[in-house]
């Protein structure tokens, strides 16, 4: 008999474990998996709903039992109204008990129901869940008003051509056909109309470098004149097929197996890297752009706002974080392995002395010297209260109002008087106590408290929330950090899990460059070849 403790078996219990959670995580990446949850809640739904029918034809049969006694009691003889006024007082407790009882069942399987609900109506527009785990959503509305014109270009407005460039071939000339030349009708305008057909090929340029071998007759040691810097091993590739099979599988997120497929096919199976190779230039670009990376922190400490987020990834079946530091012209991902105050020490967050913009974690709010909340994740989170708790008014009145207000200033935010900002600030201090007011009348239920939580929250950080008013230089959303991890998200979306933190390290790295160089309109195919030529 196999010991159930042994090295193996222990070992095969795991990769089974292993497999089944990694099933149910494809399933819910996929979105099989959240319309499974979904069946199963709406299911447990219909079963609370007809347990509520069955409480509440049983309290209908217990009401007509307690008439039917009443109207029993009235037609006793004046002998047995003792007997029947203790055997009804007794029938009455019971019934009392029972109802209470019943009225329990049917309000905890109200609060069951709101809870569910609540969490099956959780998408990207009333959450911080990104749009992709809801992969069937609704079509987003478009506000602009139809003008009944035909798309493309509009009669009066200056066009913007595609420049022609030089001709790298001799040019063709089509010549004017013969019966167009003898008919008398027709005669030659002068113009003449160019077109031009664009495209590229891929040629491969080989260098080879020889160099006499010489040995010493007393050491026998051999020896040769030096190569040039970079060149090592018999065969090494240049710095444009490094730089293009890192951007491959770096930037835009393709297999290493397909990305060798793909070079071996342009070069007509003449230049064939070994994953290895390719797998070693996310370390390689990594250690050449360290000096960059200095530099992108530097800057983003001089910056007047900085915008910070986490967002998680998966190592080796565990997550970590990847902190992004950003403003307009820099990003800096950095790998850490927990979120809050360990995280943010030794990033630049953990030393900014300005203005901090970020969704609500408390851990940021330790540093820098002011911080601005997300609107953006307020509205979606107004939207969510206004969902579950429609006996609410105050979080429609502050979304229409915060809404209203952002439009508004929107491209006036350097001529906004004292007057105007006072203005705004009363009103959003007026809902807030219409809020206060109704949640002494309708308290939440203990199975969605994040309404609460959300008027709590913004009236405690109201300066956070409507620190932009004041300062025109800062951002009012912290959609710039949310972009910039999207583009992590998706490679984690191709690469589904890292093995080691050495891996997930160099890959913020590079894209700390990549991205900073990207917003600051570099081309990236040249700026990453020059990091791999070498001197």
């Amino acid at each position: 008999m196999p010991n159930p403790y042994s090295i193996s078996s222990i070992e095969a219990k795991l990769r089974a474990d292993n497999t089944v959670l990694r099933r149910k995580l494809e399933a819910y990446e996929s979105g099989h998996g959240i319309d499974k949850l979904k069946e199963k809640y709406e299911a447990e739904i219909r079963k609370r709903d007809n347990k509520i029918l069955r409480i509440q034809k049983e309290s209908d049969r217990y009401r007509e039992l307690w008439a039917g006694a009443i109207r029993r009691a009235r037609l006793l003889v004046p002998i047995d109204d003792t007997i029947a006024s203790d055997d009804l007082k007794k029938e009455n407790a019971e019934l009392k008990a029972q109802v209470l009882e019943l009225k329990a069942q049917l309000q905890e399987a109200n609060d069951t129901i709101a809870r569910l609900k609540a969490q099956m109506n959780r998408d990207h527009e009333n959450s911080s869940l990104p749009s992709s785990q809801k992969p069937f959503h609704k079509k987003i509305k478009n506000s602009r008003v139809r003008t009944g014109r035909r798309p493309g270009a509009q009669r009066g407005h200056t066009g913007h051509p595609r420049p022609h460039m030089a001709p790298t071939e001799p040019v063709i000339t089509i010549p004017v056909p013969q019966k167009i030349l003898d008919d008398p009708d027709y005669y030659l305008t002068g113009k003449t109309i160019t077109k031009q057909l664009i495209d590229f090929e891929f040629s491969i340029r080989i260098t080879q470098y020889e160099t006499a071998e010489f040995r010493s007759r007393s050491t026998g040691k051999r020896g040769h004149a030096g190569f040039p810097a970079g060149l090592v091993n018999e065969f090494n590739y240049g710095p444009n097929v490094k730089a293009f099979a890192f951007l491959l599988t770096d930037y835009c997120n393709i297999s290493i197996e397909k990305a060798q497929e793909l070079i071996e096919g342009l070069s007509n199976g003449n230049i064939c890297l070994s994953k290895g190779m390719i797998a070693g230039l996310r370390r390689c670009f990594s250690n050449l752009t360290e000096k960059d990376r200095a530099r992108i922190y530097t800057n983003l400490l001089k910056a007047p706002s900085m915008h910070a987020d986490f967002t998680p990834g998966r190592l080796n079946g565990k997550s970590f974080q990847v902190l992004l530091c950003a403003n307009e012209d820099e990003m800096l991902y950095s790998y850490r392995e927990h979120k809050g105050l360990k995280g943010i020490e030794g990033s630049p967050a953990g030393e900014y002395q300005q203005t901090l913009i970020h969704d609500h974690d408390p851990s940021f709010y330790h540093f820098a010297a002011e911080h601005q909340e997300c609107l953006s994740h307020v509205l979606r989170y107004l939207q969510d209260s206004i969902e579950n708790e429609p006996e609410h008014t105050w979080n429609r009145q502050m979304k229409e109002f915060l809404s209203g207000m952002i439009h508004a200033v929107k491209h006036r935010r350097n001529n906004l008087t004292e007057e105007e900002i006072l203005s705004y600030e009363s009103l959003y201090d007026e809902i807030l106590r219409i809020g206060e007011m109704e949640y002494q009348e309708h308290p939440p239920n203990k199975y969605y408290p994040d309404g609460k939580n959300l008027y709590l929250r913004m009236t405690k950080y109201r300066d956070n929330h409507l620190l932009f008013l004041r300062h025109p230089e800062i951002d009012y959303t912290n959609n710039l950090a949310e972009r910039g991890l999207r583009k992590f998200k998706r490679k984690m979306k191709q690469a589904v899990t890292f093995r080691s933190a050495e891996s997930a390290e160099a890959l913020c790295n590079c894209m700390s460059f990549i991205q900073t160089q990207r917003i600051q309109g570099a081309n990236l195919f040249k700026v990453s070849c020059e990091v791999f030529s070498p001197g």
